[in-house]
This record gives structure tokens, C-alpha cells and sequence, in this order.
């Protein structure tokens, strides 16, 4: 089930994780969560309310528990063979749950960990089983292998592709659902071209974020939401079979006024500059303070405009460490992933924010995403007739009203 590059994959992670169980002083280290489990096994599932464990010994035992309606799907996980039990259905019979197993078959012994992310429920029961939280984890995927790499280049070249469809969707008058009908589009080539498409590891999210709404970022626009005037947000996240990335730009569908252009000059300058400090042993709190006073010298020091951090990094999760933050204590070291995503918010205007997926080589960075970013190719043109059509057809097929109200 697992190529010769995915099992010396596994068996790295593997290595360095008993590594760190040893230089830890327990005999055990229980895993929770969907991310960490995918990680050192490969195995995807959907857990809803019912757990699944790994329990990785400083011996190098591997023993996973999962309830019995997933017990045969898991054998799939990498390096558990037949080492799988399995506890009732929940809610489970006395005696016959998952902390029942976990601890009466000894899966783990008087000294264990247990990841932290793991939820407050079963945390506080397997403190109270005599388990540690330790963070063991995180600090081993900071730095990519090259395996994973490729797995998030590949992500972000379906990023690449996002964004140029969400512009290509996009005119003066086209609507938001214009735009996140590229979701589907973008599904559809993944799933098309991928051979071991996996559903549970595999996720896609594009769309453009309409001025004025795009000064807030992490809201939802509505459908019917059109774009006109001001600084829109084409957005594209992937997760493609477990690996994540992003691209993002800032466009507009009509000529940017003097205002416009001057904070959109400050935006790219200032991811300019963060690219410019990308290096091993650069510490990610110098490179957002550095882009906070340039921000802050060119007129933007109210972190109302800021809102966020100058990025973070990639890997299963679309948000991880480490983090490009002033409150961030990571540093930078060759093969890290992370986003540049300088952004600037002026309410009841718009936000400016472009984001790339980007690489930290020995020499520097390397940009995995390469959307078009200057100001003159992201001013569109006025929508054709076929862009005409295709906003009819969509809001006629989702009976959105004709105009925004």
C-alpha cells in the first residue's frame, strides 16, 4: 500500500520521533489527532466522536486503537501491520470504551505523553491516567524532507492555477459565486489528475473577497456579493492529499485611484522587503517587527489596518508553525515552508494582501507560488460577453438576485 519513498518517508519520521520520546525520559508517547496520526502513518479517517490512537514506544513499538467500525479500514496506516485493537461502539458498554483498552491492555505504561492537541476530553483523561502533555511533535515537522516538499510544490502549483481562474472569472459586475464556482473546477482537476486522490486528505477553498468586504479577511462573502470599485482579494487555499499551500492577490476591476495605488505600493513593498530577510537563522520576529516599522513609517501603524502576523508556516495544515510573528520565538532554517502575507485593511475601502508559498533555501527563498503581482497586471479588464454569459447562466442556476443589495 505504500511506495518505497513513502516507507523510508514513515520510517524517518518514525526514527526521530522514538528520539524524542527518549530525550523526553517516558516510555510512551500517545497520539490523538488526525494530523499527527496521518503523519507518522499515512492513514486518513474521519474520527467524529470516535478516537483514534497511536501509541509510539521509546522502544520503537507502534500499537494504534480505533473503534471497531474503523479497525479493518485502519490497517491501511503505515507500520501497525496487525498491531490494532479496537474498543465498542460509543457510547461504549462499562469497561469497554477507549480508556478502558487504552489502559487495561496496557497499551501504555506508568510513564507516558501525550500530544497536547489531543482535545480537552481526552487530555484530562489521560492526565488522569497518569499521562504528561509533551509537545513532541511540532518541533519535528518545522523542517521539511524533500518528499514533502514535492507534495507542497505540487499544492501550490493547484494554487497557481486557482488564482489565475478566479481572475479570469473575474470583472466589474461579476459576483462572488462567479468566482467560487473555481472550488469546484479545481476539485475536479485534482481529482482528475491524481491517482490516489484521497477525499479525507484533500481540500480546496477559492474564491475572490469583494472590496469592501476584503477588509475583512476572515469573513465569508455572500454569493451575490458583485465586484465594483476597490481592492479584491483573490483567495485559494489547497490541501492536496495531505499538503498545504496557498496563493492570494490583490486586483481590481476598475482604474485604483492615487489612495489605492499608494496602499497597494505599501503592501508589495513591504513583502518585498520580508522576502529580502528570508534565511537560515533569521528569527521570524525580526521579519514581521522589520515589516511592522516600514508599515508603521509609511503611515499604517494602527494594527487595525494590520490585523495580522506577516505569515506562518505550511505543511499538513494551512496554518502552522512556525510562526512570522512579533510574539514568535521560531527561527528560520533551511527547508522550512511558510507564507509572506503582508496585509493592510482600510474599512469601508478594502484589504491589499498578496500571499505566496514560500521555501527557506540555504541561499535565501524560493517562491513554490508565482501569480502575477504587479499593479499593472492585476487591473482587469471589463468583462466580456462570455464573462457576461457565464454571470447570467451562474446566478440564474443559484437564483441569485439580479443586483447586490
Amino acid at each position: 500500500m505504500h511506495t518505497s519513498d513513502e516507507a523510508a518517508e514513515f520510517q524517518r519520521r518514525h526514527d526521530a520521533l522514538i528520539a524524542a520520546i527518549r530525550a523526553a525520559g517516558v516510555d510512551r508517547h500517545v497520539l490523538a489527532t488526525t494530523e499527527s496520526i496521518y503523519y507518522f502513518t499515512g492513514a486518513t479517517y474521519e474520527p467524529l466522536e470516535r478516537p483514534v490512537f497511536l501509541v509510539v514506544g521509546a522502544d520503537g513499538s507502534r500499537r494504534l486503537l480505533a473503534p471497531l467500525l474503523e479497525a479493518e479500514h485502519l490497517a491501511k496506516a503505515w507500520g501497525v501491520e496487525s498491531r490494532i485493537s479496537s474498543y465498542r461502539e460509543f457510547p461504549a458498554p462499562a469497561g469497554q470504551g477507549w480508556a478502558d483498552v487504552l489502559f487495561g491492555d496496557g497499551l501504555v505504561g506508568a510513564a507516558f505523553g501525550f500530544e497536547p492537541g489531543a482535545g480537552w476530553a481526552i487530555g484530562e483523561r489521560l492526565r488522569a491516567g497518569g499521562g504528561t502533555a509533551l509537545e513532541l511533535v511540532e518541533p519535528l515537522r518545522l523542517v521539511k524532507s524533500p518528499w514533502e516538499i514535492e507534495r507542497i510544490e505540487r499544492a501550490a502549483s493547484y494554487a497557481d492555477w486557482g488564482v489565475a481562474r478566479v481572475l479570469r472569472a473575474a470583472w466589474a459586475g461579476a459576483t462572488v459565486a462567479d468566482t467560487y464556482a473555481v472550488t469546484q473546477a479545481l476539485t475536479r482537476k485534482i481529482v482528475r489528475e491524481l491517482p490516489d486522490w484521497d477525499a479525507l486528505a484533500t481540500k480546496v477553498l477559492a474564491a475572490a473577497w469583494p472590496a469592501p468586504h476584503s477588509a475583512k479577511p476572515h469573513s465569508v462573502p455572500r454569493l451575490h456579493d458583485r465586484l465594483g470599485p476597490g481592492p479584491h482579494v483573490a483567495l485559494v487555499l489547497t490541501r492536496v492529499n495531505g499538503y498545504a499551500a496557498e496563493c492570494e492577490r490583490t486586483f481590481f476591476t476598475t482604474p485604483p485611484g492615487p489612495a489605492e495605488r499608494e496602499t497597494f505600493g505599501a503592501m508589495t513593498r513591504a513583502r518585498e522587503i520580508a522576502f529580502g530577510l528570508i534565511r537560515p537563522g533569521m528569527h521570524c520576529a525580526e521579519i514581521d517587527a522589520t515589516v511592522t516599522e516600514f508599515l508603521r513609517d509609511c503611515g499604517y501603524g494602527d494594527f487595525r489596518t494590520r490585523l495580522h502576523r506577516c505569515g506562518h508556516g505550511f505543511g499538513l495544515g494551512n496554518h502552522e508553525a512556525p510562526w512570522i510573528a512579533e510574539g514568535s520565538d521560531h527561527v528560520l532554517a533551511s527547508n522550512m515552508v511558510i507564507s509572506i502575507e503582508p496585509g493592510l485593511y482600510v474599512p469601508g475601502v478594502g484589504g491589499y494582501r498578496h500571499s505566496d508559498t514560500v521555501l527557506v533555501t540555504e541561499g535565501g527563498c524560493r517562491r513554490l507560488t508565482s501569480a502575477p503581482s504587479g499593479l499593472g497586471e492585476l487591473v482587469l479588464p471589463s468583462g466580456s460577453l462570455r464573462q457576461r454569459l457565464a454571470t447570467w447562466a451562474i446566478g440564474r442556476a443559484l437564483g441569485l438576485p439580479a443586483t447586490a443589495d
